[in-house]
C-alpha cells in the first residue's frame, strides 16, 4: 500500500501486513511532519490515498514578530510601524494589489521638539510609540520628556543687537533731552539751571533705557535689536518670561556684569551655553530662532 504525506507529497510503499487495522499517527521521514493514517479509509478510496485522511491536529503556531526595515523594531504584523511610522512593505504590496496604489506614509507630528521621549531602559531618544526602537521595552510607561534642543546665540550677534538697540535708545533720549531743553529754558537764568537740566536729562535717559529693556524682554524676550537678528531671551527652565525676571536680568544682572569691568558680558563668548553673568543670575538663555 502506498502512503502519501499530505504535507510534502512524499510517498512510500509499505506492505499491507505491516500496517495496523486501526488509525495510527505517522511521521513523514522527509519533512518530519506528523499525520494520521487509516488503512481502512485508504483501501476504500485508494485514489485519494492519504489526501482524504484527517489532517494532524496541531495547535496554531504563534506568529513570528515582524521586524521594521527602517528602525529595526520587532512587533506583531503591522500596517504602520509603532516606532517610526513607516509603512510595512508587505501591507503596502497587499494594498497595491487591492487598490492599485501605495498608501501614503503617515507623518507623525514631529514639529515640536519636546515630543521626543527617552527610553529609561537603554537611553535611546525617539518619537513616542508603544515600544522602544532599540531594546523593545514598553515605551509609554518608562519614558520622560526630552529637553528641547536650542541653538544658543553667541557674543558677537548679541553685541550687534545691542548696537541696534543703542541707536534706537539714542534717538529717543535725544528727543527727550531736546524737549526738556526747550521746556526748561527759563531755568538757565539761575546759576544751577544747567546742572539741574543735566541731572533731569540723565535721570530720564536712565529710566527710558531700563523701561525699554525690561518691557521688551519681559513681553516676548526680544528687544527691537534682537527681533532684527532673530534671537530671543528665554528662561532656562522653559517657563515664559515675566517682567520680574526681565528686571532681574536687565537691571540687576547687567549692573553686576558691568561693574566687574564688563567681564560679565564677555562670559557669553566663552560659556558652553553662551550665558553672560546676567543670564546666570536671571536663569536665562539667548537663543537663535
Amino acid at each position: 500500500m502506498t502512503i502519501v504525506c499530505p504535507h510534502c507529497n512524499y510517498s512510500r510503499e509499505v506492505p499491507d501486513g505491516q500496517i495496523p487495522d486501526h488509525p495510527v499517527k505517522v511521521t513523514c521521514p522527509k519533512c518530519q511532519q506528523g499525520f494520521h493514517f487509516d488503512k481502512n479509509v485508504a483501501m476504500v478510496t485508494p485514489a485519494a490515498g492519504l489526501a482524504a485522511a484527517p489532517a494532524a491536529s496541531t495547535a496554531p503556531a504563534t506568529p513570528e514578530p515582524t521586524v521594521c526595515s527602517a528602525c529595526g523594531l520587532a512587533q506583531p504584523d503591522f500596517d504602520f510601524c509603532a516606532g517610526c511610522g513607516v509603512v510595512n512593505p508587505r501591507w503596502s504590496a497587499r494594498h497595491q494589489e487591492g487598490q492599485g496604489e501605495a498608501p501614503a506614509r503617515p507623518h507623525p507630528d514631529h514639529s515640536v521638539s519636546s515630543s521626543r521621549v527617552i527610553c529609561s531602559a537603554c537611553g535611546t531618544v525617539q518619537y513616542p510609540g508603544n515600544q522602544c526602537i532599540n531594546c523593545g521595552g514598553t515605551l509609554a510607561a518608562t519614558t520622560v520628556t526630552a529637553p528641547p534642543v536650542h541653538h544658543f546665540a553667541g557674543f558677537w550677534i548679541r553685541w550687534v543687537a545691542y548696537l541696534i538697540d543703542t541707536l534706537i535708545l539714542g534717538a529717543v533720549q535725544f528727543a527727550i533731552a531736546l524737549a526738556l531743553g526747550l521746556a526748561g529754558g527759563a531755568l538757565t537764568d539761575n546759576g544751577n539751571g544747567e546742572l539741574t537740566m543735566a541731572l533731569i536729562g540723565g535721570l530720564c535717559g536712565m529710566v527710558v533705557g531700563m523701561t525699554y529693556a525690561v518691557f521688551f524682554t519681559g513681553y516676548n524676550g526680544q528687544t527691537p535689536g534682537k527681533m532684527a537678528l532673530r534671537i530671543q531671551v528665554i528662561r532656562s527652565d522653559g517657563t515664559p518670561m515675566t517682567y520680574g525676571r526681565a528686571f532681574l536680568r536687565e537691571v540687576v544682572g547687567k549692573f553686576a556684569s558691568g561693574i566687574i569691568f564688563g567681564i560679565g558680558y564677555l562670559m557669553a563668548g566663552f560659556d558652553r551655553q553662551k550665558q553672560g553673568l546676567h543670564d546666570k543670575i536671571a536663569g536665562t538663555y539667548v537663543i537663535k530662532l
